[in-house]
C-alpha cells in the first residue's frame, strides 16, 4: 500500500516538472521568436492642419532665347560666329550665296489651302436638338397617357359595373318606348283605312265653297224665272235648270252631312299621329342613348388591366430617361466638339496669320545676301555650315539674350495650382546662395494635358544661375484641416502608389501580437513634417515611421524597446 501511494506522488511530481519545463520553453521560445522579429518605431495618426506647400522642379532657361532664321531657301556662303561668341546687336551672323528664292510659291500655297481648310471648318452646321426635344416632348406625352390610363383601369371596375347598370336600365326604356310606338303605330294604321283626316278636311271645305256658289245660281235662276214669268215668255227650260240645280244642291248636302260625320270619326287619328311622332322621337332618342351605353360597356370591357397599365407605366418612364439621358450625353459631346473645334479654328486663325506673315517675309526679303544679330547676347547654337542649303524659317543658329534673365517651368497638378498666386515668392531648395530668388511669373494650361495639369513659370534671379540647371522650388503656405495627418517618414511608395504601413495588435495568452497591414492613400498636402492623407487609415491608427527590416504585409514585428 505504502509503494503504491510512493509511486503515485513520484508520478504527479514527474507530470508538474514536465509542466513547468514545458511552460518555461514554450515563454522563452516566444522570447526568442521575439528578438529575432523586424522592430518598428510608430507614431500615432492624428487630425490637424498641414500647410500646403507645392513642390516641383524644372530646369533653367533664359527668360527668352532668339533664334536666328532666314526667309526662303538659301545656300550658306560664310558662318561668322560660333557657339560661345558674344554678339551686338547688327553683327553679321551668316551670308548666303545669290540665286532665286524658290519659298514664295510654296509658301502661298500653304497660306491658298491654310484658309480653304479654315473656311470649310466653318461651314459646319451648329448642334439641332429638335428631334430630340420633339421625341422627349411626346415620350412625356405617352408617358402622361399611359399615367392616365393607369388611372382610369385603376377606376374601371367601379365604371363598367355602372356603364352596365345603366345600359340596362336604357334598354328597358327602349322596350317600353318601342311598344308604345308599335301601339299608337297600329291606332295610326286603322285610322288610316278609315280615311285621310286632311283629305276629308279639305274635300269639305271644297264642297261647302260648291255648296254656297250652287245657291248663289239657283237664287239667280229664279230671279231670272220671275222676271220671264213677268214678261209673259216661255220659263220650261228655267224649270228645268232649278230642278236640276235644286237636286245638285241636296247632293252636295248629303256629301257635306257624309264627309262631316267621317271627319268627326277621324278626328282622334290626328291626336294619335301626333303622339306617335312624339313616341317615335323619345324612342330614337332612347335608342341613341342605348348605342352610347353599350358602345361605354364595349369599351371599357376591351380597356387594359391595372397591371399592364403600370407595366405601360414603366416602359414609358424608361423610355423618357433614356431619351433625356441620351440627349445629354449628345450636348455634351456637342459641347465638347464644340470646345475642340474652337481651339482647332484659334489654332487655325493662328496659323494663317503666322503663314502671311511668312508670305509678307519672304516678298519682302528675296534680296537678303545676309542674316545679322537682332539684339545683343551669346551664341547658344550653331546649326548650319559654309555650303548647307537651308529652308525658309529654320533656325540656322540660337542667341541667348543677355538682359531677358532667367525662368523654370515646373508641372504641377490642378489641384495644386490652386494653392499658389501670380506673384508668390518661391524657396528654392537645393541652392544655399541667398542671392537666388524665385517669383511665381504666370500659371497656365498644360497644353500636353490641360485637364489634369498647369505649367507654373517661376523667374529666378542670382549670380549663381545658369542655363541648364535644375532648381528644386517650395511655394504656397496655405494651411488646411485634414482628419488624418502622418509623418511624412510614414508615407510609401511603390508601383501600385503611395500608402502606409499601419500597426494591427492582438492579445495573446502570451501577450500583444504586432501585424503589419498594408493602407494605400492619397497625399493631400505636406509640409516639412508632416502630410494629410485620405484612404484606408483613421485617426488613433498607429502607422510605422521606422523599421529594422524591410516590411510586407501580414509581416509579425516587435516595437521598438
Amino acid at each position: 500500500m505504502e509503494k503504491e501511494t510512493n509511486r503515485k506522488h513520484i508520478v504527479k511530481k514527474a507530470a508538474v516538472i514536465f509542466l513547468v519545463a514545458m511552460l518555461i520553453l514554450t515563454f522563452f521560445s516566444n522570447t526568442i521568436m521575439n528578438y529575432s522579429l523586424p522592430e518598428v518605431a510608430t507614431e500615432p495618426v492624428t487630425t490637424g492642419t498641414v500647410s500646403n506647400k507645392v513642390r516641383g522642379q524644372g530646369t533653367v532657361e533664359t527668360n527668352s532665347d532668339l533664334d536666328v532664321t532666314v526667309s526662303g531657301a538659301r545656300v550658306v556662303k560664310e558662318v561668322k560666329v560660333e557657339v560661345g561668341d558674344e554678339v551686338k546687336k547688327g553683327d553679321v551672323l551668316f551670308t548666303f550665296e545669290e540665286g532665286e528664292n524658290t519659298e514664295l510659291d510654296e509658301a502661298q500655297n500653304a497660306l491658298d489651302d491654310l484658309e480653304l481648310n479654315y473656311a470649310k471648318s466653318l461651314l459646319k452646321n451648329a448642334p439641332d436638338y429638335t428631334e430630340d426635344n420633339i421625341s422627349i416632348k411626346d415620350a412625356k406625352e405617352d408617358l402622361q397617357n399611359a399615367i392616365d390610363a393607369q388611372e382610369t383601369a385603376a377606376k374601371n371596375d367601379k365604371t363598367l359595373k355602372a356603364a352596365k347598370k345603366e345600359a340596362a336600365e336604357i334598354k328597358k326604356k327602349v322596350a317600353a318606348a318601342q311598344a308604345k310606338v308599335d301601339s299608337l303605330q297600329e291606332q295610326s294604321d286603322a285610322y288610316s283605312a278609315a280615311g285621310d283626316y286632311d283629305a276629308i278636311n279639305d274635300q269639305l271645305k271644297a264642297d261647302n265653297e260648291s255648296l254656297a256658289a250652287m245657291k248663289v245660281q239657283l237664287s239667280d235662276l229664279k230671279e231670272d224665272l220671275k222676271k220671264a214669268q213677268d214678261a209673259g215668255e216661255d220659263t220650261t227650260d228655267l224649270h228645268r235648270q232649278i230642278r236640276d240645280k235644286e237636286t245638285d244642291i241636296a247632293n252636295k248636302q248629303d256629301d257635306i252631312s257624309s264627309g262631316t260625320k267621317k271627319l268627326e270619326a277621324l278626328k282622334p287619328s290626328k291626336q294619335v299621329k301626333s303622339d306617335l311622332a312624339s313616341a317615335t322621337k323619345t324612342l330614337t332618342s332612347l335608342q341613341k342613348q342605348q348605342e352610347e351605353k353599350e358602345a361605354k360597356v364595349t369599351e371599357l370591357s376591351a380597356a387594359s388591366t391595372l397591371a399592364d397599365a403600370k407595366a405601360a407605366v414603366k416602359e414609358k418612364r424608361k423610355a423618357l430617361a433614356g431619351l433625356i439621358r441620351g440627349l445629354d450625353t449628345k450636348k455634351k459631346e456637342d459641347s465638347l466638339n464644340a470646345q475642340s473645334e474652337a481651339l482647332d479654328n484659334e489654332a487655325a486663325q493662328k496659323s494663317i496669320e503666322e503663314q502671311r506673315d511668312k508670305v509678307d517675309k519672304i516678298k519682302n526679303s528675296n534680296d537678303i545676301t545676309e542674316v545679322k544679330a537682332e539684339e545683343d547676347g551669346i551664341v547658344s547654337e550653331v546649326n548650319c555650315k559654309t555650303g548647307d542649303s537651308v529652308t525658309a524659317d529654320a533656325p540656322l543658329a540660337k542667341i541667348q539674350l543677355a538682359d531677358s534673365g532667367y525662368v523654370v517651368k515646373v508641372t504641377v497638378t490642378k489641384a495644386q495650382s490652386k494653392l499658389i498666386r501670380t506673384g508668390d515668392e518661391a524657396t528654392v531648395e537645393n541652392v544655399w546662395d541667398d542671392s537666388v530668388t524665385a517669383t511665381v511669373k504666370s500659371i497656365r494650361a498644360d497644353t500636353e494635358n490641360p485637364n489634369q495639369n498647369m505649367i507654373v513659370t517661376f523667374e529666378v534671379k542670382g549670380d549663381g544661375v545658369s542655363v541648364g540647371q535644375t532648381l528644386a522650388f517650395a511655394v504656397g503656405n496655405r494651411s488646411s484641416q485634414y482628419d488624418a495627418v502622418v509623418p511624412n517618414n510614414a508615407v510609401r511608395e511603390d508601383s501600385k502608389g503611395k500608402f502606409v504601413l499601419v500597426l494591427k495588435v492582438k492579445g495573446t495568452p502570451l501577450g500583444n501580437r504586432y501585424t503589419v497591414k498594408r493602407a494605400d492613400v492619397e497625399v493631400q498636402a505636406s509640409d516639412d513634417t508632416s502630410s494629410g492623407v485620405t484612404g484606408g487609415v483613421y485617426e488613433n491608427d498607429n502607422v510605422i515611421t521606422n523599421s529594422s527590416k524591410p516590411l510586407e504585409e501580414g509581416m509579425q514585428v516587435r516595437l521598438v524597446e
